[in-house]
């Protein structure tokens, strides 16, 4: 029997270059159950970032595993971009098992 671990998805505060706003990396290495096969799995979440014409914004998404490269979400807003990207990590993990090195099973939880 494996136990249940929420992974509260809230990381590391840094300041952009510009000083005036912050973004966020969240980082996961776990592993994947793809067709009854156990793998490797690392997800990365880094921003969000504002648009080089400043209107808008955007999360990257890395996870080869997952995706196969690299994807960016965008959003009108920060906070509005870091929750599509969240959602977005949700949708493609909902079929999946995520789970520690000790057979535990992962749940990505957000916390704001």
């Amino acid at each position: 029997m494996t136990n249940t671990v929420h992974v509260i998805i809230i990381v590391i505060n840094r300041f952009i270059a510009s000083g005036e706003e912050m973004n966020n990396s969240y980082y996961l290495t776990a592993f994947i159950d793809e067709q009854g096969q156990r793998r490797p799995f690392s997800l990365k979440i880094e921003g969000p970032f504002a648009t080089s014409k400043n209107r808008d914004f955007y999360c990257r998404v890395k996870s080869l595993e997952l995706l196969g490269q690299d994807f960016n979400v965008y959003g009108e807003s920060g906070s509005e971009t870091k929750e599509l990207a969240l959602k977005f990590v949700e949708i493609c993990l909902k079929d999946k098992k995520v789970y520690d090195a000790k057979g535990n099973t992962l749940i990505l939880e957000r916390w704001q």
